[in-house]
């Protein structure tokens, strides 16, 4: 069965993720699991500090008129603006 170049990508960066997992289960049998600390794939061990926790708080009690609406992502130009280091200057003939 055939198929796209982009699927069979994203599936050999699965098992790359995969392999990720299973070598942090091999280091915590190797080192202990207070020795090692899985930050990968928002999977934080650590709790939150208190400075976080409370600008969450004070964020989500903002009753601010449409502070918690979904923004929409802004339109991307249709033609973007080369970056300057890009471009050649060319001095027209005399």
């Amino acid at each position: 069965m055939a198929i796209s170049k982009k699927v069979r990508e994203q599936m050999n960066d699965s098992s790359w993720i995969r392999r990720m997992f299973e070598e942090g289960i091999k280091l915590r049998m190797i080192h202990g699991p207070e020795n090692v600390f899985d930050l990968s794939l928002g999977n934080p061990l650590l709790e939150p500090p208190a400075e976080f926790k409370e600008a969450l708080k004070r964020i989500a009690n903002d009753e601010s008129p449409g502070v918690h609406r979904y923004n929409p992502t802004p339109p991307k130009p249709q033609h973007p603006t080369p970056h300057p280091q890009n471009h050649t200057h060319h001095t027209p003939p005399h």
